[in-house]
């Protein structure tokens, strides 16, 4: 019961997080702002939990599992509720930005709290586990958000959001236990993540992956109306294959850590993301294509995480606390990276260009996993 409480907490963040993304065009046009200035709500959440999730690590270490997720979980509903209320684009993007705190507390602490929930041997399957509610997100969450922004506006959509947060607190105080407590971070243990060179690899392919990703899919749903002459629906299905993908390709990549090793895994994953992206920008404007390389490049994308969430525990069991945080981090700030990227990419028009930015990260993204594998195997 508690693992599905988590997969369903990382569901709603997942969805929160990536909500802008398919509200995109709705916003825009209700709040007069353009697509580029429209993604600094996700440039700017990407920032702040980037920024916060190892440094709300540190300071909520000794805190009660059940109390600080419960918490996390309460923050969002209370922001996604502030949000639907916002006057104007401004005062939105602070309360999304606040709101974005809880998120920096609930990702990376869910998977820290999975050891105490299972064994040694099950937690790297258990982490994965939980990380399909980010998987579902996309399934179900982003593309019924654009739906139900466009039928009954952006306002609406965060409201439920709320709603969806409000009912993960109390499915956390439910299933967990009180009195969870992690081994306290001490700075020894980020010394000691700093002065791993195989670690650091690992966390900067998370970075380079998700940079390359969201310079992309921070703007899918405007480069999918101007590039491919996609209606709502058309953006809210392609948005669904990719979620699609996404949840088929952390099933299997749970199955092929025991089979050929979290290292080839994620080898594999990132090779998805490569293939989906390098086809999304061979083929740009044809709607029938972006569906096939969304699809190839789900298989990739949230399988990814997980397998780097797993990697680290499974490199360094004392420093897995740490470590899931800064990688929490990574992705974050990947996201925001990957905003800004795509912002300068379609400033001046919207083209393939786009894709071809989003290879550069990936492709540096696998050669440092590999190298991040030589240098495990070393240690």
């Amino acid at each position: 019961m508690a693992l599905w409480s988590l997969l369903f907490g990382n569901f709603v963040i997942g969805t929160g997080v990536l909500l802008p993304a398919g509200l995109l065009n709705v916003l825009g046009a209700d709040l007069h702002v353009p697509p580029a200035t429209a993604g600094l709500l996700l440039f700017a959440g990407g920032l702040v939990v980037g920024v916060g999730a190892p440094v709300l690590a540190g300071l909520t270490s000794r805190f009660d599992r059940r109390v600080l997720l419960a918490v996390s979980a309460a923050i969002f509903a209370v922001g996604h509720g502030l949000a639907a209320l916002a006057p104007e684009f401004w005062s939105l993007l602070v309360i999304r930005t606040v709101t974005m705190v809880a998120a920096a507390l609930f990702t990376p602490q869910a998977a820290a709290t999975i050891g105490l929930l299972v064994p040694p041997q099950r937690r790297s399957e258990a982490i994965a586990f939980i990380f399909i509610g980010w998987s579902l997100a996309s399934v179900v969450g982003i593309p019924l958000g654009s739906i139900l922004g466009t039928a009954f506006g952006w306002r609406a959509t965060f409201l439920v959001m709320a709603v969806l947060a409000a009912v993960s607190c109390v499915g956390v105080m439910l299933s967990l236990k009180p009195g969870l407590r992690v081994q306290p971070l001490q700075f020894s243990s980020w010394v000691a993540v700093f002065k791993n060179p195989a670690l650091l690899c690992i966390l900067l392919v998370t970075l380079l992956s998700m940079s390359g990703q969201f310079t992309v899919v921070s703007y899918l749903a405007p480069i999918l109306r101007e590039a491919f002459a996609a209606t709502p629906n058309n953006i809210a299905l392609m948005f669904g294959i990719f979620g699609v993908a996404g949840v088929l390709g952390n099933y299997l990549a749970t199955k092929a850590i025991r089979r050929f090793g979290v290292d080839r895994a994620i080898l594999v994953a990132l090779c998805f993301l490569i293939a989906g992206l390098g086809m999304f920008g061979l083929f740009f404007g044809n709607y029938i294509m972006g569906c096939i390389a969304c699809f190839t490049w789900g298989l990739g994308t949230f399988s990814s995480n997980s397998l780097q969430q797993s990697r680290l525990v499974v490199i360094a069991p004392p420093l897995a606390a740490a470590t899931v945080a800064l990688n929490t981090s990574a992705v974050y700030l990947g996201q925001s990276v990957g905003a800004a990227t795509g912002g300068f990419a379609i400033k001046d028009g919207i083209s393939a260009s786009v894709a071809w930015m989003a290879l550069g990260f990936l492709a540096v993204a696998i050669a440092l996993s590999m190298t991040a594998t030589r240098l495990a195997a070393r240690r």
